[in-house]
């Protein structure tokens, strides 16, 4: 402070750094230790792989993210008329792998798609993987 200086300008000479040291701070989540949250959709980080073996359709999914928040319906349609096959509400652990079998479509020349619905988000109806056993 000089001797110009008022109280108040010297005050705010004080305030000023420190307040933008703050703001830093909290911006950069340093003063938490925090780090950046996950976004819902990151949560759902899955590999799906699909064959014909024995005349069923077969789909198989691995889990390769963090274990599921909330449960998520994992169904298999008949995508020629977009019918449910076969429907399961589950929560899917880290790694976890799950198999979901469609019996005797071999030959039928039917195609199959599978769909998870994450109910910790909302995504748009598209199929993951889909089969043609012919």
């Amino acid at each position: 402070m000089t001797d110009r200086d008022s109280p108040k300008t010297a005050v705010l000479k004080r305030a000023l750094p420190i307040g933008l040291a703050i703001c830093w701070l909290a911006w950069s989540g340093a003063a938490f230790g925090q780090q950046a949250a996950a976004m819902p959709k990151d949560l759902l980080d899955m590999k799906v792989t699909v064959k014909c073996q024995g005349g069923d359709a077969v789909f198989m999914i691995v889990n390769q993210g963090k274990a599921w928040p909330e449960p998520g319906i994992i169904s298999v349609y008949w995508t020629g008329v977009t019918r449910l096959v076969h429907e399961r509400r589950m929560r899917l652990g880290a790694g976890q792998r799950i198999t979901f079998r469609v019996p005797g479509v071999a030959g039928d020349n039917f195609e199959f798609g599978l769909w998870v619905n994450p109910s910790w988000f909302k995504r748009q109806f598209d199929y993951d993987a889909r089969i043609k056993c012919g």
